[in-house]
C-alpha cells in the first residue's frame, strides 16, 4: 500500500500520520504546572458584598494588585485585560478578573466600581482591612510599598507588584504574567488553563497559608532624585522595570545604607530590585553616569 493511501485511510479514522507514514502522533502540550503560591481568601467586593475566592470555582481567575490612583501600571493592565477578553471570544465567559486594591484608605467599594466601569471586562474590585489585604498579598508572594508625598495633592503613592496571577477552575495558581506580557501571551495561557483537566483536590481554606517565596530580582535603571540616609531610602526616577512596574519616580528602601554614601542627586544608576513576600528593596547599586561627565 502506498504512503498517500495510508495517509488517506489514517485521516478517515482520525489517526495522525507523519511524513514517514507510521510515526507516532504529536503529543499534546502538558498542562501548566501548579505553582506553590495562592489560596482562598475573603474580601469585600465593589458592590459592598462579602466575597470569597471559592465562589468562583469552575472559572479561571486572573488576580492583580493595584490602586485607582495609580498613574500608569494599573490602567495599562486593565486596558490590556480588556483586549484579552475581546480576543478570548466565547471563552471570556469562563474567566473572572479580581482587581485587589493595596490602597484601602482611598479605594472604597464605590471608588473601585467607578474605576472598573471604564473598562470592558468581567472584573470585581476587592478591598478590605489592611490586615486582610496584606494576607492576600503574602499568599501570592506579591509586595507593595506606600511612599509619602507631602507636597502632592495625592499625599502618597504606592509602588506595587504588577504581576497577573492566573488560577485554574479549582482555584490553584497556574501561571504568572509579567507586566510586559502581551495580549496574545495571556490569551494563550488562559486557554491552556481552561483546557487543563479539572483538579480533584480543590484548594481549601485550611491550606491557604502564605508559603515562603524565593526572592525575585528585577533590573532598574534611572536617575537619583534624592537620598534619605536616615530612612535608608533612595528616590529614583526610573525607566520601566521589565516584569515589575512601569516608569515612575519612587522611593525605594535600601537595606545596606552604606550603598548611599557614594551617590549624589542626578547620578544615573543601575540596581537590582529584590522582591520577596515581605516587600522589596534595592541591592547592587552602581553609578552608570554622573551629571556633566
Amino acid at each position: 500500500m502506498s504512503t498517500p493511501t495510508v495517509r488517506r485511510i489514517a485521516m478517515l479514522f482520525g489517526v495522525c500520520v507523519t511524513a514517514a507514514a507510521l510515526a507516532a502522533c504529536a503529543r499534546p502540550e502538558p498542562p501548566p504546572p501548579v505553582l506553590p503560591i495562592g489560596g482562598d481568601f475573603a474580601l469585600t467586593d465593589h458592590n459592598g458584598q462579602h466575597f470569597e475566592l471559592s465562589s468562583l470555582r469552575g472559572k479561571a481567575v486572573l488576580i492583580f494588585f493595584g490602586y485607582t490612583f495609580c498613574p500608569d501600571a494599573c490602567p495599562t493592565t486593565l486596558s490590556k485585560l480588556a483586549s484579552v477578553y475581546a480576543k478570548l471570544g466565547s471563552d471570556a465567559s469562563r474567566v473572572k478578573t479580581l482587581y485587589i486594591t493595596v490602597d484601602p484608605d482611598r479605594d472604597t467599594p464605590a471608588v473601585l466600581k467607578a474605576d472598573l466601569s471604564s473598562f470592558e471586562l468581567d472584573a470585581l474590585g476587592l478591598t478590605g482591612t489592611k490586615a486582610d489585604i496584606d494576607r492576600v498579598v503574602a499568599l501570592y508572594g506579591a509586595a507593595y510599598e506606600i511612599e509619602p508625598m507631602p507636597n502632592s495633592a495625592a499625599k502618597y503613592s504606592v509602588a506595587h507588584t504588577t504581576t497577573i496571577y492566573a488560577l485554574d477552575t479549582a482555584g490553584r495558581t497556574r501561571m504568572e504574567f509579567d507586566y510586559d506580557a502581551t495580549v496574545d501571551q495571556i490569551v494563550k495561557g488562559i486557554r491552556a488553563i481552561l483546557s487543563a483537566p479539572a483538579s480533584p483536590e480543590p484548594v481549601s481554606v485550611a491550606q491557604s497559608q502564605p508559603l515562603p517565596v524565593p526572592p525575585a530580582h528585577y533590573a532598574l535603571r534611572g536617575k537619583v532624585v534624592s537620598i534619605d540616609k536616615a530612612a535608608k531610602k533612595l528616590m529614583v526616577d526610573h525607566d520601566a522595570i521589565p516584569g515589575f512596574m512601569g516608569a515612575m519616580t519612587m522611593a525605594y528602601p535600601v537595606k545596606d545604607a552604606q550603598q548611599l554614601d557614594s551617590l549624589s542627586p542626578g547620578d544615573m544608576i543601575t540596581a537590582s530590585v529584590v522582591q520577596d513576600g515581605s516587600g522589596f528593596w534595592l541591592e547592587e547599586i552602581a553609578v552608570a553616569g554622573r551629571p556633566g561627565k
